[in-house]
């Protein structure tokens, strides 16, 4: 079998037929493909949905767990495919059908590709973005993915099931574990093909992501993720030998950390968490953050790289955002 989707499924009744159906289009023989939905103790009648696909497509399977987050579903999906490659799908998106086409003739073509990537489109409501990376056809290795840029998403790729190894996603995370993931098994790869079409919709504005809740226990929960995700990069930099893979997933490390800090001072963190997450990264030597070469991203590290001066801006900034929001609510 030449490909298994693996897609999790959570609370996605309203958008799961709709990412089934661009499955379904693609023009491979049924047996040369499968689909696996992870149902991840969905509380709406996504599975009852998918539950209706199955009985019309034998390539489909269903499996239900208790709810446990995206990446134990992902990670039961890398265990049961059957399929040489495997295509990451999220239950809210599309992909494109006619990808595959080229897929399997550069896979003809270079049967040792162990990656294949693509552009994709963001999608809402009110426009569909189309993201291009690849202008032309790219042959290169993992290391050369990682120097093109910082732009690392799980769902425009799809990897050869053996490439990925014993690499799994962290479980009880739903935070920046996709970034982890591919970092990880990039840094392995020697065949890597990158396609110049469009492969896949992302939706952008889903109501029902869990990322889109802004509550202060999530926006914790997050940050908690994030701090993990970048101390087993770090770990994984330390087992490596090779002087540039480890520079890279330095570069990789520093450019996600100055987004950690900048989420933090929007979200009105508290200057004591700006304290204990310095610290920590001190450790690491992830902080001070070094310069990404970016002007804006620059400009905010001449704050974040001073603790002395950090510190009293937050707790006068988040001073005055309580301020604001006691007016709103009174008025």
């Amino acid at each position: 079998m030449f490909l298994s989707f693996v897609t999790p499924l959570y609370n996605c009744q309203a958008l799961i037929s709709s990412c089934l159906d661009s499955i379904f289009a693609v023009a491979l023989d049924k047996c040369e493909y499968e689909v696996i939905v992870i149902d991840d103790g969905s509380t709406d009648g996504g599975a009852e949905v998918v539950k209706e696909y199955a009985a019309r497509h034998d390539n489909l399977r269903l499996i239900q767990q208790a709810n446990s987050g995206a990446s134990a579903a992902r990670n039961k999906g890398i265990e049961v495919a059957r399929g040489e490659f495997i295509w990451f799908v999220d239950a809210d998106d599309r992909i494109e059908p006619k990808i595959l086409d080229t897929v399997w003739q550069i896979y003809q073509e270079k049967p040792k590709t162990e990656m294949f990537g693509f552009n994709h489109t963001n999608c809402s409501l009110d426009e569909q973005k189309p993201m291009v990376r690849y202008q032309k056809r790219l042959s290169t290795d993992g290391c050369g993915l990682l120097r093109s840029g910082p732009y690392l998403y799980l769902w425009n790729r799809i990897f050869r099931r053996s490439a990925i190894g014993d690499t799994r996603f962290p479980v009880g995370t739903r935070n920046t574990e996709d970034w982890y993931f591919d970092l990880v098994v990039f840094i392995r790869l020697q065949h890597v093909e990158c396609i110049p079409e469009n492969g896949y919709y992302y939706t952008s504005d889903n109501p029902y992501s869990t990322l889109r809740n802004r509550s202060r226990e999530s926006l914790r929960k997050n940050a908690e993720d994030s701090q993990l995700m970048h101390r087993l990069v770090w770990e994984e930099m330390q087992r490596q030998d090779d002087p540039e893979k480890k520079r890279l997933l330095q570069r990789a490390l520093n450019y996600s950390t100055m987004g950690f800090f900048w989420g933090m001072f929007l979200d009105h963190f508290p200057a004591k968490d700006f304290r204990a997450v310095i610290g920590k990264y001190q450790k690491m030597a992830l902080h001070p953050i070094r310069k990404t070469g970016r002007k804006n991203p620059d400009r905010f590290l001449m704050l974040a790289n001073r603790p002395w001066l950090l510190y009293p801006v937050v707790a006068v900034r988040n001073f005055f955002a309580k301020i604001h929001a006691l007016f709103r609510k009174k008025y």
